[in-house]
């Protein structure tokens, strides 16, 4: 129940997904929000602290998920067609890119001055690298562009994964919403 078969997702892959999912979305909002902020505001100085440690959560949950990837088994895609498989494995490796680069030029963004990243003060991630301005403004070009990016990933693997439930009628969806039984 815990952990991937080769006919579904355990508890764990599953938690993992779906955490990491409503995680990024609602970090997509928050960015959003917050580019409208004058200084004034009182989410001008939250904002960008609960981004940036909801961001590195994400990191290490994305990291953990690449880690158990590797270490369990995939389970076997639903479907026989080529294309419609290619396109699946597509979305997603685009998705994990994406995301690892949103979170990399987020990082280099928050610690381009020299200070380290904060996880809610719990926490602190060094700077490795102090970035000019024009450069922190390429980043943070990068980090938008591919914010956008993932959201249009995600309205691809949202839809493909309706299609496989209402369309194609394949256990695709629910193998991602209830744990595989051992």
């Amino acid at each position: 129940m815990l952990k991937d078969s080769s006919t579904g997702y355990g508890l764990i892959a599953i938690l993992l997904h779906w955490s990491s999912a409503l995680l990024i979305l609602f970090l997509f909002g928050l960015g959003i929000y917050m580019t409208g902020l004058g200084y004034y505001d009182d989410w001008y100085h939250k904002g960008p602290a609960l981004h940036i440690s909801l961001g590195l959560i994400v990191l290490l949950l994305m990291l953990v998920r690449v880690i158990w990837r590797l270490l369990n088994p995939t389970p076997v895609a639903l479907g026989d067609k080529p294309a419609q498989l290619m396109a699946a494995k597509l979305v997603k490796w685009a998705l994990y890119l994406a995301i690892f680069v949103v979170l990399i030029t987020g990082y280099f963004i928050t610690t381009a001055e020299g200070k380290p990243a904060s996880l809610f003060d719990w926490i602190y991630f060094p700077s490795i690298a102090e970035l000019s301005a024009s450069q922190v403004d390429l980043v943070g070009e990068l980090h938008e562009y591919f914010a956008w990016g993932i959201i249009g990933l995600v309205v691809l693997h949202v839809g493909g994964a309706l299609l496989h439930h209402f369309v194609i009628r394949d256990r695709t969806l629910v193998r991602m919403l209830k744990p595989v039984k051992k």
